[in-house]
């Protein structure tokens, strides 16, 4: 069984339909930390090549040094850009215990992007990924919200991780406002556990023992605002005639012609198409 096919398997139809947006899954030694993206690899994308910010940051303690502290300017066949990797800044600042943060891996990272590619197959959701380099004993985030599933590989080193997982402390939207003061789960991962957290846990995690890097896949379902936009650009689509020559119409006609437009679109649309549709806006941007 290849990697991807070993993560994918985790979210099969007994996860999803007894655990999924419930509850915290922690699988141990489910991955192979060894087929992801190494801080080898990582070491030599800051010290040669195109990579620009903010696909990295930098955090400590869920603040970000000034991004010149960090990047320097290079020559691109004749042109000067700003925004790439300082090497040395970046080492120095982690090693007085800011994180390194890369962002939206799967844009410059084949693997990563077929496992995100993977996951989406068999999820109603847009994945994002990231990963998260933080040195010992160091939390490059807050405790906060994600407004999304969070799925977690651990890579290198352990990391102890925090929830909390109040009902009240649990929203749709991402957010700081955590009242960190009472984890409800305290646990530590080794590299090739996986932890799965529902949409809208709260959570940290800190370096424990030495540095500690992690691979985190974002799982965004559809909400409420984009399945609207997705019902909205089906209504474009369709009533050209209305969207086009609005303006031959009073406003009184106007109003009850998109009302019943709209009213016709939505129960026209099966569930799994418009979800489909949401999710192909989603995953576009």
């Amino acid at each position: 069984m290849s990697e991807s096919d070993r993560l994918v398997s985790l979210l099969d139809d007994d996860f999803m339909d007894s655990r999924w947006g419930r509850d915290h899954v922690i699988w141990r030694g489910a991955a192979d930390p060894t087929t992801y993206i190494d801080l080898e690899e990582i070491n030599a994308r800051l010290d040669a090549s195109l990579l620009r910010w903010p696909y990295f940051t930098l955090l400590r303690h869920g603040e970000q040094p000034p991004v010149h502290t960090y990047t320097s300017r290079r020559d691109v066949i004749g042109h000067k850009r700003d925004g790439f990797p300082a090497p040395g800044a970046i080492r120095r600042l982690m090693a007085d215990g800011a994180s390194l943060k890369l962002n939206q891996l799967a844009d410059w990272h084949r693997p990563t992007r077929d496992l995100r590619d993977r996951l989406e197959a068999v999820t109603s959701a847009a994945v994002q990924s990231y990963v998260f380099w933080t040195p010992a004993e160091q939390r490059g985030m807050l405790p906060h919200r994600d407004a999304a599933h969070v799925l977690a590989i651990q890579l290198v080193g352990r990391k102890e991780w925090h929830l909390y997982a109040e009902p009240e402390q649990v929203a749709s939207t991402a957010g700081l406002d955590v009242d960190a003061s009472r984890p409800t789960h305290t646990f530590v991962l080794e590299p090739g556990d996986v932890l799965y957290l529902p949409h809208g846990w709260p959570h940290d995690a800190v370096a424990s023992g030495g540095e500690s890097m992690h691979l985190t896949f974002t799982l965004t379902e559809p909400s409420p605002e984009d399945l609207v936009e997705a019902l909205v650009e089906r209504f474009t689509t369709a009533q050209t005639d209305l969207v086009h020559r609005h303006h031959a119409r009073s406003l009184e006609s106007k109003t009850r012609e998109v009302q019943a437009a709209l009213r016709h679109e939505a129960q026209d649309l099966a569930s799994d198409e418009w979800v489909g549709l949401a999710l192909a806006a989603m995953r576009k941007r």
